[in-house]
């Protein structure tokens, strides 16, 4: 008997997962419904939805100590710990990190590339930085209480999706870190909400913070005319709707939702601060481009949803 309900409440978990994931691959649900929905109420109804996950795992006895509640948890997808051990790989592969990188992740979230990274680094050193207050108190009290190598820190900065309360500008935001600290800067899934003023001074803090030879691994969204063209004509997950020149936004009246970037513009915007692209740029699926990049390292390294921009600091 209790086998039976055990199944039948895994059966219930993965069928609501496979319910968001099969929606989140949708173009009309991303460019049309989403948008549509009240940033309040679509925070709320993640929640919401998440919150049976989190019953069945208590009931099952399968909560981690630093593995957050789904409820908890407000960028990513529902499997948070296949995800981040993932992404832990493919740096590793990529030659950018070692057991002895000194870390930034921006946009950290609520740590997860953190808690595959207390595992991996050890001469090294971690700091997660995210404007998100519910994220980073969660980060300090379950991962940084455990491991003196990590470190996360607010930033009071504003943005329309994650911090409409935030203080300050992003375009007058000044890393907390000193210059030339860091091996290697990650910025999963952060450009695609922020805007260009924004985005340019995330940048000029980047290049700042990085020693010489050290990697930016960013995640963005490019427009270039064989991606326009595909998410016109394709069954990608994701229409950028509006063309504002050197961005374009899926909703103008809260353009962080989700904003893709002229690829031109991004690839001066890194040049200009000492940021060499020619390790690659990746491109992803998100436009309904085919599973592997002509640009790939490997089978595998182009089939992210997302373009991966991998610069070096000249």
């Amino acid at each position: 008997m209790r086998k039976a309900s055990s199944a039948a409440l895994h059966q219930i978990v993965f069928a609501l997962g496979w319910l968001r994931d099969l929606l989140l691959r949708q173009k009309w649900f991303n460019s049309r419904v989403m948008p549509a929905i009240p940033r309040q109420l679509r925070w709320t109804l993640r929640r919401l939805y998440f919150i049976p996950f989190d019953l069945v795992e208590s009931a099952l006895g399968q909560s981690e100590e630093m593995i957050p509640p789904k409820s908890k948890v407000f960028v990513g997808t529902v499997d948070f710990k296949e995800g981040a051990e993932d992404g832990v790989n493919r740096l590793h592969r990529f030659g950018v990190l070692t057991p002895e990188s000194h870390v930034l992740d921006i946009g950290c979230g609520i740590g997860r590339l953190a808690v595959p990274m207390t595992r991996y680094l050890r001469g090294g050193s971690y700091h997660g930085l995210d404007v998100v207050p519910s994220g980073i108190e969660w980060c300090n009290q379950h991962i940084a209480s455990r491991h003196p190598n990590f470190h996360f820190t607010l930033a009071d900065v504003f943005n329309g999706e994650y911090n409409p309360k935030g203080r300050t500008a992003a375009s007058e935001y000044t890393f907390p870190y000193p210059d030339d600290q860091f091996d290697l800067v990650i910025l999963a899934s952060v450009f695609t909400h922020m805007q260009p003023e924004d985005t340019e001074q995330y940048v000029r803090e980047i290049a700042r913070v990085l020693r010489k030879g050290g990697h930016c691994w960013a995640s963005c969204y490019l427009l270039n005319p064989d991606s326009v063209r595909m998410m016109e004509t394709r069954e990608g997950s994701l229409c950028f709707r509006h063309n504002h020149g050197t961005y374009w936004t899926v909703n103008p009246k809260c353009p962080e939702l989700s904003i893709g970037y002229d690829e031109h513009y991004i690839l001066d915007l890194f040049d200009r601060n000492g940021l060499s692209l020619a390790d690659g740029v990746y491109y992803g699926r998100w436009c309904g481009r085919p599973l592997v990049s002509a640009n790939s390292p490997g089978p595998d390294e182009g089939a992210d949803d997302q373009d991966l921009l991998l610069a070096t600091k000249t």
